[in-house]
């Protein structure tokens, strides 16, 4: 009798236990630079007529399934134009990426893309698709193209990549803070904006000032020179980073 219910109470906890084993694992969200990184095949989507003749512009934002393969496998509007969506579904489908790696093996990744539908000045003109519009404001999703730094080495893993200042961050081992400028009565606070090179080890090899107060600037560089982050890794190989880093400096506390 005990062991009877034994059985029955297991099976329910057997039966939930096969399930979650059986359900598919849920993508792996990738910021949008790093597969920028990875994109090796892009197709430009074909600007829709009516669109054109309506003059209607903008940006499609769409957020998609990349499979282990590198295919595009799934995809799903965020945000755009009705009339110039299925213009960019149909062109995305067509991308091709390097698969991601995560421990050294290929996973399903979930990331945002986005495609730029430009018309000219003149209303007879073609119009330009996929290409970036000037003046996106702060915080919009970049636009997944290759980048000018890609110089790709004979491996064909990039010399150098773009990489966001959020991910950069979480690989920050050892960070300097800044002495501010020792001027009696001097107590100027704000941040101060470097583009940085990391190299293959991740010490700093470049900084390039970006905006900042000009009496900030000095000590920012002394401390920022000093960072050292974990090497970035790209298909298991580590590659040089070009981001933007902050350095800040905030108002002293009082005694």
């Amino acid at each position: 009798m005990t062991s009877r219910v034994a059985a029955l109470f297991l099976l329910p906890c057997l039966a939930s236990f096969a399930a979650s084993q059986d359900s598919p694992l849920t993508p792996e969200r990738v910021p949008d630079g790093v597969m920028q990184n990875l994109l090796i095949r892009k197709v430009n989507p074909v600007y829709p007529p009516l669109a054109r003749q309506a003059r209607i512009q903008g940006t499609v934002i769409l957020k998609i399934v990349i499979n282990k393969s590198g295919n595009v496998q799934s995809l799903q509007l965020v945000k755009g134009h009705p009339m110039l969506a299925p213009a960019a579904f149909e062109a995305i489908r067509q991308w091709k990426y390097q698969p991601y790696l995560s421990n050294g093996e290929a996973v399903e990744v979930e990331t945002n893309v986005q495609v730029n539908f430009v018309l000219g000045p003149k209303p007879e003109a073609d119009g330009t698709a996929g290409d970036v519009p000037r003046g996106l404001p702060p915080g919009a999703v970049a636009s997944a193209k290759t980048t000018d730094t890609q110089s790709p080495t004979d491996s064909g893993t990039p010399k150098r990549v773009r990489v966001s200042e959020s991910i950069m961050q979480g690989l920050l081992i050892h960070k300097v803070d800044p002495v501010p400028p020792a001027e009696p009565g001097m107590h100027i606070q704000g941040s101060v904006v470097l583009k940085a090179v990391i190299d293959k080890s991740g010490n700093i090899q470049e900084l390039q000032l970006v905006s900042g107060h000009p009496m900030l600037v000095p000590a920012a560089l002394e401390a920022a020179r000093q960072w050292k982050y974990q090497p970035y890794l790209l298909n298991g190989d580590p590659v040089e980073v070009e981001t933007i880093v902050h350095v800040d400096f905030a108002k002293p506390k009082s005694n």
